[in-house]
């Protein structure tokens, strides 16, 4: 689309707008031509402006329908009569045309700059996506480690009941041989006075026995003990 046709479109956008909602106490000199300013509503009163250019805004400040003369001040603050016939209620097409150029360079700044503000956006969403990515990643594995974790935890758990029930086992079985050395011992003691009184019974019968062989050879010699 050419810059010619934008321009159209917009001044097509910018008329209607002027004509609906023209500013009642502003009017404009026609295009291409130069006005002179006169100090009262005829030809013969002196120019108080000799040469008011086209496109002049001026603030309309009384009208005179039989002369068709009109009053108005400049934006300086110069007043004086000016023909109806010179001025009109909106802007003329050439300042349409500048304001529609202007406008249309601000909408294509805003354009350039919403079109970078977009790329912008686009790059922080990569990066955001990136880093989303990234972060995923991130959960992944520290939920992998936690499950690592809680299941040597869980082994941990079920090793400390382990040594729980070993400790409970062993502490059984050390009192089982306590129990045993205790009875072992009271065996001992029991076979050593059963040797102690095996041995004192065959002392006593040996004493007895040998008690017994020297009456026998007592009375074999007469009752009296060989010489």
């Amino acid at each position: 689309m050419s810059r010619t046709l934008i321009v159209a479109i917009l001044l097509a956008l910018v008329n209607p707008i002027a004509v609906a909602e023209p500013a009642s106490d502003t009017v404009y000199i026609r295009d291409t031509i130069y006005v002179p300013l006169r100090s009262g509503p005829s030809s013969q009163n002196r120019i108080v402006k000799r040469a008011v250019h086209s496109g002049t805004a001026l603030e309309l400040l009384e009208e005179d329908p039989e002369t068709q003369w009109v009053r108005v001040r400049m934006e300086d603050g110069t007043e004086g009569w000016i023909q109806n016939q010179y001025i009109q209620k909106e802007p003329i097409a050439k300042a349409q045309l500048q304001a529609a150029e202007s406008r249309l360079s601000e909408l294509e700044a805003n354009y350039q700059q919403t079109l970078l503000r977009v790329q912008e956006l686009e790059s922080d969403n990569e990066q955001l996506e990136s880093a989303n990515d990234e972060l995923r990643d991130e959960n992944q594995r520290l939920t992998d480690e936690l499950d690592a974790i809680m299941e040597k935890a869980d082994n941990v758990i079920a090793i400390d009941e382990e040594n729980a029930e070993l400790k409970q086992e062993n502490k059984a079985l050390t009192e089982e041989l306590a129990d045993v050395r205790s009875d072992n011992e009271e065996l001992q003691d029991n076979a050593r006075q059963e040797w102690f009184l095996r041995g004192a019974g065959v002392i006593l019968l040996g004493l007895l026995f040998g008690f017994w062989i020297g009456r026998r050879i007592y009375h074999r010699h007469g009752g009296g003990w060989w010489t």
